[in-house]
């Protein structure tokens, strides 16, 4: 484990840590192309892909899911 390496991150508190792990977080989406993604991942996104360009009326726009969850408030 990764910890094991790094143990003053035993010693941050509950709030520290999850400051750490945003600031982490932000890091890791500034390089996206770096991030190891597997095979059986990149295919099922394929899959979704060409089903939604089969059929792209089967599907609901993020906008069209705010508007039902949030109604007028959106």
């Amino acid at each position: 484990m990764v910890i094991e390496h790094f143990p003053e991150i035993r010693r941050l508190s509950s709030a520290e840590k999850l400051i750490f792990v945003s600031e982490l977080w932000d890091d890791l989406a500034e390089h996206p192309a770096e991030l190891p993604v597997e095979s059986h991942v990149v295919e099922e996104l394929d899959r979704r892909m060409q089903e939604f360009k089969n059929a792209p009326e089967r599907f609901t726009t993020w906008e069209e899911i705010q508007q039902k969850i949030l109604g007028s408030r959106a």
